[in-house]
């Protein structure tokens, strides 16, 4: 279901910096077609103009070695115009890819984000974001680079999408995670102090690599992580808190695992895996702070 779109509210607090996509690659794009295209109707052109000298086959040698025989220059020709009449054509396709992928712009303000499309305004509120989704994407895929950045109020609604060509990407994910975990914190507390459970939705290492190479990443299939003060489960496997005694985090292999007493992981998965992975690691910091103080008390 796609929100209504609306206006920030008063409640949205102070702006905090607006971002946009140049325009550089596209307009860049659109000329490269125009020539591969006016290249191709030049070539064309030629064959009208220059005089026939020749009329048997024809041999290209490339310079690795393979070749290539035409049956007559008229063939070679034509082929050069079509190769740059297909590769023209595959540029005017990704212009339009990129051209809508480039669309939106933001306005980040204290407690939410304002995302425009041309005329229409959509603002959701940090508060109301349940799945902040960061991923890799592009020629950096294998480096573990985040350079994409997806956000929704809830899985019944679509994930707006936010690329690495934003002017200003790295500025505008570290506020948005840093503002997204402050807004949300206060009630994840409270939800643990009155005994209740936070749900946190998680997908698997194996679809992590999977989507760095699929062009279809938005496509998620999410299993719960849910954590409270008194346990916490995954994959069907519910583990006291009480047992728990570390988080690492390996910056190389990009993974968190947690351990409980006697070292032996009891979850361990991709940190991008885990949607509003800042905010989980930020609840688990305080569970666990809240049970070192009860142990200290006991």
């Amino acid at each position: 279901m796609q929100p209504t779109p609306t206006h920030a509210p008063s409640a949205a607090g102070e702006l905090i910096a607006s971002f946009r996509h140049g325009k550089g690659f596209l307009i860049f794009s659109l000329i490269f077609g125009v020539v591969l295209l006016g290249l191709a109707a030049f070539v064309l052109y030629l064959e009208t103009v220059m005089p026939a000298t020749n009329n048997g086959p024809i041999v290209v040698q490339l310079s690795g070695g393979t070749a290539f025989t035409f049956s007559s220059p008229q063939t070679l020709t034509y082929s050069i115009s079509a190769l740059l009449t297909v590769l023209g054509l595959g540029i005017f396709a990704a212009y339009g890819w990129q051209k809508k992928l480039r669309a939106p712009r933001y306005n980040v303000y204290e407690h939410g984000i304002e995302r425009f499309i041309n005329d229409q305004r959509d603002y959701t509120a940090f508060a109301d974001i349940e799945d902040l989704y960061l991923f890799g994407s592009g020629q950096t895929v294998m480096t573990g680079m985040i350079t994409n950045l997806a956000y929704r109020r809830n899985a019944s609604e679509p994930f707006h999408r936010v690329i690495e060509s934003l002017k200003g990407f790295y500025e505008f994910q570290q506020l948005v995670r840093e503002l997204h975990v402050r807004a949300r914190m206060p009630a994840v507390i409270a939800t643990l102090e009155t005994g209740g459970a936070v749900t946190f939705n998680c997908i698997s290492s194996g679809q992590v690599w999977g989507k760095r190479m699929s062009g279809n990443f938005l496509k998620i299939t999410t299993s719960p992580i849910v954590v409270s003060r008194a346990f916490l489960d995954y994959q069907g496997r519910t583990v006291p808190m009480s047992s728990l005694r570390t988080v690492d985090l390996n910056a190389w292999t990009e993974k968190v695992v947690i351990k409980d007493e006697s070292g032996k992981a009891v979850l361990s998965t991709i940190a991008t895996g885990i949607l509003s992975h800042d905010l989980f690691l930020n609840t688990l910091d305080a569970v666990f702070a809240a049970e070192e103080q009860t142990r200290e008390l006991a």
